[in-house]
């Protein structure tokens, strides 16, 4: 197969030698938890061990965890044992692992700790940042969920993601303009509703919007206003007929939801610059106000202070559950690792006390550790590291067939099947697959293929049915960059497209065999050279349900049979 030239950046390439070899640096030189816990979640009745770890160039006399049962009214330090010494070569220092084990919580229990090293001279080094006071120390917070599993219409559930500035305009509307990517185009709420039955004969159940909280920008991810629609989308009674239509067609309808920033325009960010003395100051981050702290360096998009008090924590938590006592059946949880392991779990904890059978996932473009460390705070993370593997065996060409059976293999194995994986061959922040796969047909649909195969809930970006592309890449010079992949719907090959079809195909196939999702998987035959790659996939729970995979790659073509 032929190499693409539109190589990804998934990871940001952290998955490229020089700059993982920095992370590990980072992620272990000095005193760490990364809430790595096990098991993965505080389940009520059930004890829960606390990991952390500190290196060698700190003279650590000792780990202690300063625990609250009552919200900092009082707290107590409970000290870690050591458990063990190991040598980091990427570091360069030895590492000392330490446990300390909780007992068992009763059901809505809520523990909020800070993780600490005592140092020889006395004085205290916080995980994660260093700090040496718990001003300044990463807080983490455990709830013992009464329910803590996924709601159970979502192991099923095959999802389609809608942009919903580049969607549909609706009825007796037209497009406000195409060419100005960075601009709105004109797709409105109303114009999701109308295709409702175009998204459900593709087989899908659940619809993600991206944000439509009010916002001045054309894709959302900066809001001005959590709790108001974009009036460019539509008002509030267009969302519940929206939600209505879906639900009356046993649909789902989940939220993108933005916490880590919001824009500048943002009626309590504007306060909190015009007056340092503001309340609203606390609810930002600060470097010396007025230089305020923003989202990978953008001055529109200042980042939120969401620890437990702020004044951004409360209203974050009242507006999530706003929507969902509208009707909202969940959430997609943008740029997850940002706002921090705590305010989740007070997110989850307020989104199920309205509704205990919404779905959480979140976007956390990270190393696997460092995705299952938010199990217990949200119900999972979108799968890019299944999305990376897709990519590169068939749309780059740069994995061959044994690297893909290898990781078919093992993924499943590291996270447990009540963490939810949400899988993709491509979304809004990347080139679009069949752009990246030079066009190539036989690619796009083996990719498919194998998604609707895997575990995890497949996610269709809107317009794949339809074999809508891009012109340039995101990575280009001069490009739109994210917007490159956001072209308007191209409702005239919708419908009878081969990929619609195929897409249908799938999806009643996945719905007639269910277990599929707690599938394992087993290499039957490889041949690299040969391009062949044989699996098996088999029903734990009933071995007699078996279902075979072929993948054979020849002359840049790829195919993929199942049966």
């Amino acid at each position: 197969m032929p190499l693409s030239p539109y190589p990804d950046h998934l990871f940001g390439d952290l998955d490229q030698p020089p700059k993982g070899g920095l992370y590990q640096r980072e992620h272990v030189t000095g005193v760490h938890h990364h809430a790595a816990k096990s098991p993965i979640q505080l389940l009520p009745g059930q004890p829960l061990t606390l990991s952390a770890s500190t290196s060698s160039d700190l003279p650590v006399q000792g780990m202690w965890l300063s625990l609250s049962t009552d919200d900092w009214a009082t707290q107590s330090d409970l000290p870690f044992s050591p458990t063990g010494l190991s040598w980091d070569t990427p570091a360069w220092l030895w590492l000392r692992s330490w446990e300390l084990h909780l007992p068992p919580q009763p059901a809505g229990a809520l523990l909020r700790y800070r993780v600490w090293a005592e140092l020889a001279d006395g004085t205290r080094r916080y995980a994660e940042t260093q700090s040496a006071t718990p001003q300044g120390a990463t807080p983490y917070a455990l709830w013992a969920d009464p329910r803590p599993a996924p709601p159970a219409w979502a192991e099923q559930a095959r999802l389609y993601q809608v942009f919903v500035d580049r969607f549909n305009p609706g009825s007796g509307q037209t497009w406000r303009q195409q060419d100005d990517l960075l601009s709105p185009f004109g797709g409105t709420l109303r114009g999701v509703t109308e295709k409702l039955d175009h998204i459900q004969s593709l087989g899908c159940d659940a619809i993600w919007l991206t944000p439509i909280f009010r916002s001045p920008s054309h894709h959302g991810y900066d809001a001005s206003d959590y709790t108001h629609i974009e009036e460019r989308l539509g008002s509030a009674e267009d969302l519940e007929q929206l939600i209505t239509q879906a639900h009356q067609r046993g649909m789902r309808l989940i939220l993108d939801f933005a916490a880590n920033h919001c824009s500048d325009q943002h009626p309590a960010f504007q306060a909190a610059l015009k007056d340092r003395h503001s309340r609203q100051v606390a609810g930002f981050k600060w470097k010396n106000w007025p230089d305020y702290v923003a989202y990978y360096g953008l001055a529109n998009m200042p980042e939120l202070d969401l620890s437990f008090g702020s004044p951004a924590h409360a209203h974050l938590l009242a507006a999530a559950q706003q929507w969902l006592k509208m009707g909202v059946d969940g959430f997609r949880l943008d740029y997850a690792p940002g706002p921090g392991q705590a305010f989740w779990t007070d997110f989850r904890r307020a989104c199920r006390a309205v509704n205990p059978d919404c779905w959480l996932f979140g976007e956390a473009v990270s190393p696997a550790d460092a995705q299952l460390a938010l199990a217990g705070t949200m119900d999972g993370t979108l799968d890019f590291l299944t999305c990376q593997a897709l990519r590169e065996t068939f749309a780059t060409g740069h994995w061959p067939l044994s690297r893909l059976a290898a990781y078919l293999e093992t993924n499943r194995q590291y996270f447990p099947a009540e963490f939810s994986r949400p899988a993709f061959i491509d979304n809004h922040d990347m080139n679009r697959f069949l752009f990246t796969a030079q066009g190539r047909q036989s690619a796009l649909e083996s990719a498919l293929t194998l998604l609707y195969l895997l575990p995890g809930q497949p996610i269709l970006y809107y317009g794949t049915e339809s074999g809508l592309s891009q012109r340039r890449s995101i990575h280009d010079h001069g490009s739109a960059g994210f917007d490159e992949a956001r072209l308007a719907m191209n409702w005239a090959e919708a419908e009878n497209h081969p990929t619609a079809r195929l897409i249908r195909q799938l999806a009643a196939m996945r719905a007639a065999s269910p277990w599929l999702t707690r599938a394992v998987w087993h290499t039957q035959g490889l041949d690299d050279r040969q391009g062949r790659l044989e699996l098996s996939l088999s029903n734990p729970a009933e071995p007699t349900q078996r279902m075979g995979v072929q993948i054979h790659m020849k002359a840049g073509e790829v195919q993929v049979e199942a049966g």
